[in-house]
């Protein structure tokens, strides 16, 4: 059979492969684009001049702060908290703390807005959020449509441990039991100093809602962490120095650390349970004595840029909440245990709710707390 090449039909069908390219990648642009706040918010921002942050210490990347700076002009003055407990605490004795941004867990949030420490968001300030912001967060029930806050993130807890002390073939890996079980890592072990989450996690792993005011099922969850406290060498939510310094060979903590704990020593592994965990954001809010409202709404939107909450999450481990970033993450990223759960954990995992916070189940998790810390 005679073959004739038809240089016509080539040169239409390299020109509809070169649209096709052209449309993809232009496509593409426009789904992940910036979009900014409006001039009056803008305006506002630069006139205020000056953003009062509070948060945790040496997590988010510091080119963040120091970029916001730069590209509007706005000094950054920040204040640190190491837990949930204490930012809490300084509210109910403040509740007029002037500071124009903060970011909370879920069960801060929940209590801040309780406290009615938090004021409502000018969401036509937020055009990033509009167009980012996952539908899925829309729908929670102590923030529904966001009002009150924006999450940047999700996170799960698991723990860490040092492959140099660690056997990585131990079968218990993989499991909340790898905390609780066996006395070989005595001395050597922190535990996250947050009421709710080691006695929820203590929960998820005997079998039990994460939630539960069920008093047997919270007496079991006493006995298996008073067995546990002579291993343990810390009660400790940020233990970076006992991971990098090799004191601490396991431990427990948000799923994000560990992989930022590991980008500095590259003996450490994470490991997302497979019993299930807490589902659970750090959202962005704004307290009703905020002195400079506008640059805090400008602060919110430049984190749920693409590229800003890209970085973000990149940096910090944690799991992507944004329409965006969850796609431009690296590959190597999205590998690390808790980045991308599927649905199939995800469906293990519980939210907080008032169940835990609230009457019985807070007496309960209250006095177990106080023994454990004796």
């Amino acid at each position: 059979m005679k073959f004739t090449f038809n240089v016509r039909k080539w040169n239409v069908l390299c020109l509809c492969l070169c649209l096709i390219f052209v449309m993809t990648t232009f496509s593409w642009a426009v789904e992940f684009k910036d979009y900014p706040v409006p001039e009056d918010c803008l305006k506002q921002a630069q006139k205020e001049g000056k953003l009062n942050i509070y948060d945790w210490a040496e997590w988010w990347p510091e080119e963040i702060y120091t970029n916001f700076e730069k590209e509007y002009g706005i000094k950054i003055i920040r204040d640190n908290y190491a837990s949930d407990d204490e930012y809490v605490a300084k509210f109910k004795l403040n509740p007029n703390c002037p500071y124009d941004i903060m970011l909370p867990s879920t069960r801060g949030m929940i209590q801040l807005k309780a406290l009615d420490i938090l004021q409502k968001l000018n969401k036509e300030w937020l055009p990033n959020v509009a167009h980012y912001l996952p539908e899925e967060n829309k729908k929670v029930w102590y923030d529904l449509d966001n009002k009150y806050g924006i999450p940047t993130d999700r996170f799960f807890y698991g723990y860490a441990y040092n492959t140099k002390y660690v056997d990585s073939n131990d079968p218990r890996i993989g499991s909340w039991a790898f905390l609780y079980e066996g006395k070989e890592f005595k001395g050597r072990i922190t535990m996250l100093d947050e009421m709710f989450v080691v006695i929820g996690n203590g929960l998820k792993y005997l079998g039990y809602s994460y939630n539960s005011d069920n008093e047997q099922e919270l007496m079991q969850v006493r006995d298996l962490l008073l067995k546990q406290k002579p291993q343990v060498m810390a009660y400790d939510s940020w233990p970076k120095r006992l991971v990098l310094e090799e004191e601490a060979w396991l431990s427990n903590c948000w799923v994000g650390d560990s992989y930022f704990y590991s980008k500095e020593l590259n003996t450490i592994r994470g490991v997302l349970p497979k019993e299930g965990t807490e589902n659970g954001v750090d959202p962005l809010v704004i307290p009703k004595g905020a002195p400079h409202p506008a640059a805090a709404h400008l602060w919110i939107n430049y984190i749920m840029s693409p590229k800003v909450n890209t970085t973000l999450i990149m940096g910090i481990g944690y799991s992507p909440n944004h329409k965006a970033s969850q796609e431009m993450v690296s590959e190597e990223f999205k590998k690390w245990p808790g980045t991308i759960p599927s649905k199939d954990y995800l469906e293990k995992c519980e939210t907080i709710n008032e169940k835990a916070m609230t009457g019985r189940g807070l007496e309960l998790r209250s006095k177990i707390w106080e023994e454990l810390k004796k």
